[in-house]
Formats: structure tokens, C-alpha cells, sequence
């Protein structure tokens, strides 16, 4: 059975990014946690120094993305010579941006606290200033670790970087309350304790996983490799961009029509948005997945175009396809089912609930459509049709933000809001199956 469902065997590769994912969103929930104690203005600086770290994730996604695909190409084609410029190249571009973002960041630290959370709110400000004062420089860090981990990747190796998410997650558990709180004689740091311990505890990880690296196949491949000379087109930074921006312009879309469609519910007051928040928080399990298995996708495609492997391609477009429709089936069934359990575990609150449970329905409808387009887009970004996933991607979110102020305004109420998000899941996924679907006719008849 798994071999029909996974021919590629993309599932091998993607439960390690799963736990590698997952890692993340706990280290988010452990600094809340410590941070929650100190009162709401400290609560609301960390939250803002999380959410503009999630903006600048779109950032970082374009370089490590394309450098992990164009790496997965020479790696699958056996072209270790030509990874030293490619990853001379990922290093120019990651430590141009990192100069640029946290040179603009640290200056504006204050006008941007203002801006975000009031400029009334003078004690959220000061300690949002505090946090991002250490946290901005920490970007550098944060932003070398997604390259790094780009190289294990690459090769075909998703356990190492998964192993280096949950070391730092645990240095992350001792040092919070260490330096927040002043624990085992060390100063309380209060907020800049939180940036602190989490720059700290990925500097340590960062230092660890670059040891690894020195001492990784790929680098004794690299090594014994000749120099090949530059093949004809693009140079290795254009390639590399090309490849990830892409994935870059599908995270900062996705991000944006989600942040967009808070203040389209927000009309129909607190308890609705409270509701749409507690029932999209439940899916962070079931996206994560998805999330892994494009990853595995994108660089089983990405190694079997560099082979020129057609039997491979085809093999992870299939595997895409199917994982995309029954994990997408058993997420929306789930949802449906359990919704409400997982409501009642997050909130006690009678009026929240009672929201809740009617956009369940219709968030069953909507995640079942969105499981399955992220798990598909990963063959399109390390098949080389980037430009497809970030097109169907950008048309699917207009449509959407287009229509949800529009919608609400009808009879329909809220649920035109989630009409307009199942419109825009439903586009993108309908484009993706399709052009998945006349790849995979179009290889049948190559090969046959």
C-alpha cells in the first residue's frame, strides 16, 4: 500500500522535516510561556519580534529554497565540482541581505515598535525595543543556520537538521527561564533575557551543525571533486534566486492573505475572530505535514531533474499527488470529526466556542483544499516550474481578498469570508492537479 501511495518514497525524506517544522512552532510556544508571566506589554514585544521574524522568513526561504534546489540538481546529476560556486554564491547573497535587513532593522527598532504596537503603549514599546536590540543581529544567525541546513538537504539528508531544531529547542528550555528570570545566579534580563536565550541557543545549534557540516559526505564530495567549468546560462546567484524566489513569493502571499483575512473577520466582532483563531491554530499539526511533505518533494524533483531521471520525476509527481489527496482527505475528515474536541481542549469560553463550531464546517472544506495544493507545490518547485506555484499562488489570494470584503457583505455574513478562502485554496489546487496531471501524461508518452 505505501508503495503505491509514495513511490518515490518522498515520505523517508519528510517525517524528519516534519519534527524539524514542528521544532519551530514549540520553540515559539516555550518563549510565550516564560514571557506570559511577565504581563501583557512584555507579551506583546515578544509577539511582535515573532510575527516580523515570520516576515522575514519569506526572505530567507528564497535563498536557502533555491540554494537547496540547485544544489539537489548537481548533487542528482553528480556535479559535486560546481557546488563550491554555488554555495560561494548562497553565502554572497545570504550575508548581503543579513547586512541589509539587520542594518534597516536595528536603526528603525523603535520608529517600528511605534508603529506596530502604538505609540501610546510606551512600556510595550520600550521592551519591544529591548528585544529587538538583541534579536535584530541575532537575524545573522537565524539566517545562516536555513543555509547550512540547505546543504544536508541537498543531499538528501532532512535527519540532521531535524537533530540540530531539537538541540536547540532544549538549549532554548534551560536558558528562558535562566536569563529571563534570573535562575541559577544569572542576572533577570526579563524580555531582553527571551532574545537572548533564543539568539543564544541558535548560535550554539548553528555552531554544532556547521561542525557537522566540515565533516559531511557532501563536503568529502566536494572536496575530491575536480573544478568544472561554468556551464553556459544564468551565473549561481541568478539561478539560485531564480529558483527560490518563487517559494519566497508563495510564503509571503499565503502569510498576507491569512493576515488580511483577521481584519475581514474582525467586523463581526471579538468573539468570531477569537474563534477564527483558536480553530486555524488547531491545523498547525496537519499543515506542518504538508509543509514537510513538499519539502521531500522538492528535493527528490529537484535531485531527478539534475539526473535527468524522467522515471524518478514521474515517480515523485505520482507520490505528490496521491500523499496531496489522501493526506488532504484525512486532514478535512479530521477537522470535521474532531473540530470541536480541539476547540473545547483550546478555549473555555462559552461565546468562543460557540463561533467556533460554526466554521468548522467550512474550515474542513478549506483545509482539505489547502493540504492538498501545498503538498503538490513541491514537485513544481524542484521540477523547475516555480513560476506555476507562485502565479497560481498570487491569482488564488487576489481572488480571495477580492472577494471575501465583498461576500460579507451579502446575506451570507461570515461565511462568504470562508467562501472567498475556499475559492482561493480550490483555484490554486485545481491549476496544480491539472498541470501535475498533463507533466505526468506528457511523460508517458516520452518514455513510452
Amino acid at each position: 500500500m505505501t508503495g503505491w501511495l509514495d513511490p518515490a518514497r518522498l515520505l523517508n525524506v519528510a517525517w524528519p522535516v516534519y519534527i524539524e517544522l514542528m521544532a519551530g512552532v514549540i520553540a515559539s510556544i516555550i518563549s510565550v510561556v516564560w514571557i506570559a508571566k511577565l504581563g501583557a506589554p512584555a507579551l506583546a514585544a515578544v509577539t511582535m519580534g515573532a510575527t516580523l521574524e515570520n516576515v522575514l522568513m519569506s526572505v530567507i526561504l528564497a535563498v536557502s529554497g533555491g540554494t537547496t534546489i540547485v544544489l539537489s540538481r548537481a548533487v542528482g546529476a553528480s556535479e559535486y565540482g560546481q557546488l563550491r560556486s554555488v554555495l560561494r554564491a548562497a553565502f554572497r547573497i545570504t550575508l548581503g541581505v543579513t547586512a541589509v535587513i539587520c542594518v534597516v532593522l536595528f536603526v528603525l527598532r523603535e520608529p517600528l515598535a511605534k508603529l506596530v504596537l502604538g505609540s501610546d503603549e510606551a512600556s510595550a514599546v520600550r521592551l519591544a525595543v529591548d528585544f529587538l536590540t538583541i534579536a535584530v543581529p541575532g537575524i545573522a544567525v537565524f539566517y545562516g543556520q536555513h543555509l547550512v541546513d540547505s546543504t544536508f538537504k541537498a543531499n538528501g539528508d532532512t535527519r540532521t537538521p531535524m537533530r540540530m531544531a531539537i538541540l536547540s529547542n532544549v538549549i532554548l528550555v534551560v536558558a528562558d527561564p535562566v536569563l529571563i528570570y534570573g535562575w541559577l545566579g544569572a542576572p533577570k534580563l526579563g524580555v531582553a533575557g527571551a532574545a537572548l536565550a533564543l539568539v543564544s541557543s541558535r548560535a550554539v545549534t548553528l555552531a554544532v551543525t556547521w561542525w557537522l557540516y566540515r565533516r559531511s559526505p557532501l563536503v568529502r564530495e566536494m572536496s575530491s571533486a575536480p573544478d568544472t567549468s561554468a556551464a553556459s546560462g544564468p551565473g549561481p546567484v541568478r539561478e539560485i534566486l531564480r529558483a527560490g524566489l518563487p517559494l519566497g513569493v508563495d510564503f509571503l502571499v499565503r502569510m498576507a492573505a491569512g493576515m488580511l483575512i483577521v481584519g475581514v473577520v474582525a467586523r463581526f466582532g471579538t468573539d468570531e475572530v477569537a474563534a477564527y483563531g483558536t480553530v486555524t491554530r488547531t491545523l498547525l499539526f496537519l499543515t506542518m505535514a504538508a509543509y514537510a511533505m513538499r519539502q521531500a518533494a522538492t528535493i527528490v524533483a529537484a535531485q531527478a531533474n539534475g539526473a535527468e531521471d524522467e522515471v524518478l520525476l514521474a515517480a515523485s509527481r505520482t507520490s505528490s499527488v496521491r500523499l496531496g489527496i489522501a493526506w488532504s482527505l484525512l486532514g478535512g475528515l479530521s477537522v470535521l470529526l474532531l473540530g470541536r474536541f480541539a476547540v473545547d481542549a483550546v478555549t473555555g469560553e462559552a461565546a468562543i466556542r460557540s463561533a467556533a463550531y460554526g466554521q468548522i464546517p467550512w474550515l474542513a472544506v478549506y483545509i482539505t483544499l489547502l493540504l492538498c495544493n501545498v503538498t503538490l507545490s513541491g514537485i513544481f518547485l524542484g521540477g523547475g516550474q516555480g513560476k506555476a506555484l507562485a502565479t497560481s499562488t498570487t491569482v488564488g489570494a487576489v481572488l480571495q481578498l477580492c472577494l471575501a470584503p465583498l461576500l460579507v457583505l451579502t446575506p451570507l455574513g461570515l461565511t462568504g469570508a470562508w467562501i472567498a478562502m475556499i475559492i482561493n485554496a480550490g483555484t490554486q489546487t485545481t491549476v496544480l492537479l491539472v498541470l501535475a496531471t498533463r507533466q505526468t501524461d506528457e511523460t508517458k508518452e516520452v518514455t513510452a
